[in-house]
């Protein structure tokens, strides 16, 4: 929600949203979340700083000082020298090793996670937590059809599809320098691996699959059709989808779409699927 003054124009809200830096206001914001979470209790901050210097830092444990005060001064100094991505790195390790920090920890990891998605929110971070893992979207709609592919896929035992996504997020994510273009192949792969797994196995390409599936479920010639026809799926290496990736202009807003786009197909496909009987809950 915007401040008074924002809301009635005497100052300015900020408007850019941050993939390739931090602001102090976020920078701060991350420290205050962190603080509060180790200040209670006596072992707070002792156990993340050594968790820290052996598994995050890497560095000698025996050289941290034998003091809460201290510890949580080292981690703060530590924070505001990271670059962006290295905070981002930091903060997914807080978030997974806050429960082993405390003999009674208050909070679970994924209230954690939640937390830090509204710091992010707030101070305009292009950044969520995604299935338990920060990745460059921020949009609520693309959030939530990610997570619904993910969970879908969890569920059912779609293991191909959820590993494509996982790992073209992890590639979208990737920093200093994202792998975009296996980004786009891992999430074209997702819909091919949902496609192979509901209609057969044998299925040669994405039409292939389509055409076995279309045999189990019902689907409208025109989807399929465009399906193809968006992502460029021919039968050999010189096809569209190959020479799309060779562009030069291939870049975040190409991958984001796509991850997004084939997450929400992964959706549609299981859903079908479902309604068809043709999917099992995983035990």
């Amino acid at each position: 929600m915007k401040l008074f003054s924002q809301r009635i124009g005497a100052a300015e809200a900020p408007t850019t949203i941050q993939l390739e830096g931090v602001s102090d206001p976020l920078r701060n914001s991350i420290w205050n979340y962190i603080h509060a979470l180790f200040q209670e209790g006596e072992s707070g901050w002792w156990h993340i700083a050594e968790h820290s210097a052996q598994f995050f830092f890497k560095v000698p444990v025996d050289e941290l000082q034998p003091y809460n005060y201290h510890r949580m001064e080292w981690i703060k100094h530590r924070l505001y020298a990271m670059a962006w991505y290295e905070i981002n790195d930091f903060v997914e390790f807080v978030a997974d090793w806050y429960e082993r920090s405390f003999s009674y920890p208050k909070l679970r990891k994924a209230q954690i996670q939640a937390v830090f998605n509204h710091i992010f929110e707030s101070e305009l971070s292009g950044y969520r937590f995604i299935a338990g893992e920060l990745a460059p979207i921020s949009n609520p709609a693309e959030v939530s059809e990610i997570e619904d592919a993910l969970s879908t896929a969890s569920k059912h035992g779609l293991t191909g599809a959820h590993a494509h996504i996982s790992t073209a997020l992890q590639l979208l994510a990737k920093r200093p320098e994202p792998d975009y273009r296996n980004s786009i192949k891992e999430s074209i792969s997702a819909v091919e691996a949902i496609a192979k797994q509901l209609g057969s196995p044998n299925s040669q390409g994405l039409a292939d699959a389509l055409n076995e599936l279309s045999k189990k479920v019902s689907l409208h010639g025109g989807f399929r059709a465009g399906l193809l026809s968006l992502y460029g799926y021919t039968s050999d290496e010189g096809g569209i989808r190959h020479a799309m990736l060779e562009e030069s202009n291939v870049g975040f807003d190409e991958s984001k779409y796509m991850v997004v786009a084939c997450s929400a197909f992964v959706n549609y496909l299981a859903a079908k699927a479902s309604h068809a009987g043709l999917l099992e809950t995983k035990q």
